[in-house]
């Protein structure tokens, strides 16, 4: 396959090259979303923003990683460390506090923007102190201290957004390995070698193609969520009634890339059978290759070219379908702050008054951008890729 080639007519294409760079930031953010964003960030904090809270937190969190950087200290020990090694790095003058109520108030900067926003009634602190400072600058560090608003848990949207893009880029990859997979081998199968193995696997993906891809999700994961092999296997891996968010999770991304391979599968087959009675095919059979080498060192080659274009537009549907069954319930456990849960609970929220719309907004922005970014890469990567575009 002419790589040199492929690479020269991407980089000719400034949408694609754009979109390339999006899907490399979006997974250097999801490879370094522990270091953004800490486990107690994620953590319901009702209450005010201020210096003491912002001070207290840092102590919980240097506390947990002297534990764990030391398991002989105690937690006594390891909370007075902490308290000191905070108290000397932190000024509580210089720490940008807001003093708004920790509860569902909107992107800081919305409120820096208009000092009589009808937000500031139900999120601000009523005290004469916050009356004189209500008004602030757009440019000032507390318009920008919480940039997409807290949700009704008092936890930052931008917090779960970078945690939620890690989790997209595991729904989005797993599944789609599982699928590719599942889809290279029986389309390689069948292809090549026809006959009666042809029409048994032609049998199965035509009866999977013929049920509805939604209802059979939902029944597989129905049927498996709650079967007790299931459960003693995830115990013998050590995911025990206290992981049950990700025993759910992993349960849901199989079942999409067990569910979603038909259409690739087909791609596959019908390739196959195109390449199988060619010169090169016939010349390795000649030589007394067997049956694997012929489909895995001759064969898969290429046909290659269509499963890398099917895992870039597959990531966008295993991400789209993980949204879909979090907003109708049988999805990820809502611990866990994926874009779809973050979707399904902000719709509920779009009914108070004033309405709470940036939990929904943000996340479905943040959804469009990286489905984009994936599906245009796609398409130009589908376009370099096929020799009849290419001559």
């Amino acid at each position: 396959m002419p790589w040199r080639e492929v690479i020269r007519l991407l980089l000719k294409r400034k949408l694609a090259v754009a979109c390339f760079a999006v899907v490399v930031i979006c997974a250097f953010i999801a490879l370094t979303a522990q270091l953004w964003v800490a486990d107690s960030d994620l953590e319901s904090n009702p209450g005010v923003d201020t210096a003491a809270n912002l001070i207290e937190r840092e102590q919980l969190l240097r506390s947990q990683e002297l534990l764990d950087e030391h398991p002989d200290m105690t937690e006594a020990e390891a909370r007075a460390q902490a308290d000191k090694e905070v108290l000397a790095d932190l000024d509580a003058d210089t720490l940008t506090v807001t003093n708004l109520k920790r509860s569902y108030h909107p992107p800081t900067w919305v409120l820096a923007l208009n000092a009589d926003h009808a937000h500031w009634k139900e999120t601000a602190v009523k005290d004469e102190a916050l009356a004189a400072d209500q008004r602030w600058g757009f440019f000032s560090a507390k318009a920008w201290r919480f940039p997409m608003g807290c949700d009704v848990e008092g936890v930052s949207i931008l917090a779960k957004l970078i945690r939620g893009l890690q989790l997209a880029f595991i729904i989005g990859i797993i599944p789609t390995v599982i699928s590719s997979i599942i889809a290279v081998t029986m389309g390689l199968i069948a292809g090549y070698f026809g006959k009666l193995i042809d029409d048994i696997i032609v049998f199965i993906i035509s009866t999977m193609a013929s049920i509805p891809l939604l209802l059979l999700l939902i029944a597989f994961i129905q049927a498996v969520r709650n079967s007790e092999a299931i459960t003693q296997w995830f115990e013998f891996f050590g995911l025990g009634e206290d992981q049950k968010h990700w025993r759910n999770m992993i349960l849901v991304l199989v079942v999409i890339g067990l569910t979603t391979w038909i259409g690739l599968s087909r791609l596959v087959r019908a390739e196959v059978m195109k390449h199988k009675n060619r010169e090169y095919i016939d010349a390795a059979r000649a030589l007394g290759y067997g049956n694997l080498r012929i489909l895995f060192k001759h064969l898969l080659p290429n046909v290659f070219h269509i499963v890398i274009i099917f895992f870039t537009l597959g990531f966008v549907g295993a991400v789209g379908l993980e949204v879909f069954l979090s907003y109708v319930g049988i999805g990820v456990e809502a611990k866990l702050p994926t874009w779809g849960q973050m979707i399904s609970g902000g719709r509920t929220e779009l009914q108070r008054d004033p309405s709470v719309w940036w939990p929904l907004t943000f996340a479905t922005v943040a959804l469009f951008v990286l489905s984009l970014a994936f599906s245009l890469f796609g398409d130009a990567l589908r376009d370099a890729l096929d020799p009849k575009l290419r001559t």
